[in-house]
C-alpha cells in the first residue's frame, strides 16, 4: 500500500501515450515526439515528459471524440481505450501544450519536480503526483501561471496514513502530513514532512494509545523524523 500511494502512475498517460506519440510522429513534431517516447508514464518528481504530457492532457479531454471506444460503464476495466490519432481537438491540445511550456521558457523535457514545488524558507522542495484527469491517485494541484508555469502546489494529498492490523496490540502505522507539522518558519517541523513526501518517505507511529495513556508526563508527541 505504500508503494501504491506514492507510485505515481499516470493512467492516463498508460492509455494514450502510445497514440499520443504516433499521432505526434504524423504531425511531423519532432522533439515533443521523442520526449513523450521516452516517458517513463509516472508523474514522479524527475519525470521527463510528465509536465508536457499534464499540460496536452487538461486539454485534450475535452475532445469529444478523443477515444475510438468510449467508456462504459458496463465495461469500466477495458474501457475508454483506443487513442483517436485522428482527433483534431487533440491534436490542438498537443500544440497548445508545446506552445504553452515554449512562452514559458520551460524545456520540453523538465524534469516535472523543476516546476511543481512548495517553497520553505526559500527552499523549493520538488513535488510529485498530479490532478484526478491523469488518473492519479496522489493528488497534486498546482497553479499553472502563462509565462511562468506552475507555482506553488496549492491542495491535495494532505494526511496519508497506510494501517497493518497484524493482530498485535499495536497496530503498524505509517503516516504523513505532507504540508508538515507546524506553520511557524522557525520551527524544525516546518517542512520536515514535506521533504520526506519529496522522497516518498514515511513516519512512523511511535506510540499505540495504551502508552500514551499510562504516561501523563509525556506533553509532546514528536512525528517528525529527518
Amino acid at each position: 500500500m505504500q508503494d501504491l500511494v506514492f507510485a505515481n502512475r499516470n493512467h492516463a498517460g498508460e492509455l494514450a501515450v502510445e497514440g499520443t506519440v504516433k499521432m505526434c510522429r504524423d504531425m511531423r513534431l519532432g522533439d515533443p515526439c521523442d520526449v513523450l517516447a521516452e516517458w517513463d508514464e509516472t508523474a514522479d518528481t524527475g519525470s521527463r515528459g510528465a509536465l508536457l504530457f499534464d499540460r496536452y492532457w487538461r486539454k485534450a479531454t475535452a475532445a469529444w471524440d478523443l477515444w475510438k471506444t468510449p467508456f462504459d460503464a458496463a465495461d469500466p476495466v477495458d474501457t475508454p481505450r483506443d487513442f483517436n490519432t485522428g482527433s483534431w481537438a487533440a491534436r490542438k491540445a498537443l500544440v497548445d501544450a508545446v506552445a504553452e511550456l515554449k512562452s514559458s521558457g520551460i524545456p520540453l523535457d523538465a524534469p516535472l519536480g523543476d516546476h511543481q514545488y512548495v517553497t520553505r524558507n526559500g527552499e523549493r522542495i520538488p513535488i510529485g503526483g498530479g490532478t484526478e484527469a491523469l488518473g492519479l491517485l496522489n493528488k497534486i494541484e498546482a497553479v499553472w501561471t502563462p509565462g511562468e508555469g506552475y507555482t506553488e502546489v496549492r491542495h491535495g494529498s494532505s494526511y496519508v496514513q497506510v494501517v497493518s492490523f497484524d493482530g498485535s496490540s499495536c497496530p503498524d502505522t505509517r503516516t504523513l502530513l505532507t504540508y508538515s507539522q507546524s506553520t511557524d518558519p522557525t520551527s524544525p517541523h516546518y517542512a520536515d514532512q514535506t521533504k520526506l513526501f519529496s522522497k516518498k518517505r514515511w513516519v512512523t507511529e511511535r506510540f499505540c494509545a495504551d502508552e500514551i495513556e499510562n504516561a501523563p508526563n509525556l506533553k509532546v508527541i514528536e512525528l517528525s523524523r529527518n
